[in-house]
């Protein structure tokens, strides 16, 4: 998912956030938690990476349409879900 500035990528690498040209990438290994956050009136999304030394890192997006940004945070919850259940299963 992206915006004119910026952009938010999680895949089985990690979570990737950029914004006027800078980078963030986080693995997997490193990323205690990850926060998302729509508000609800607007069409913007928000993703926060929380390190497991403590940083934190946030990308804020902006969806051409309500109906897109819904969709982008239904599909990013799938994605972040299946991720952290299966991390959690490895550990148990």
């Amino acid at each position: 998912m992206s915006d004119r500035r910026g952009s938010i990528t999680v895949d089985s690498t990690g979570v990737t956030l950029q914004l006027d040209g800078e980078t963030a990438e986080f693995d997997w290994a490193e990323i205690g938690a990850v926060e998302t956050n729509t508000p609800r009136f607007g069409r913007q999304i928000t993703v926060t990476v929380h390190t497991t030394n403590r940083h934190s890192c946030n990308v804020r997006i902006e969806a051409p349409s309500r109906n897109l940004l819904k969709q982008w945070a239904t599909e990013l919850d799938t994605v972040l879900d299946s991720y952290f259940e299966a991390g959690s299963e490895a550990a148990g």
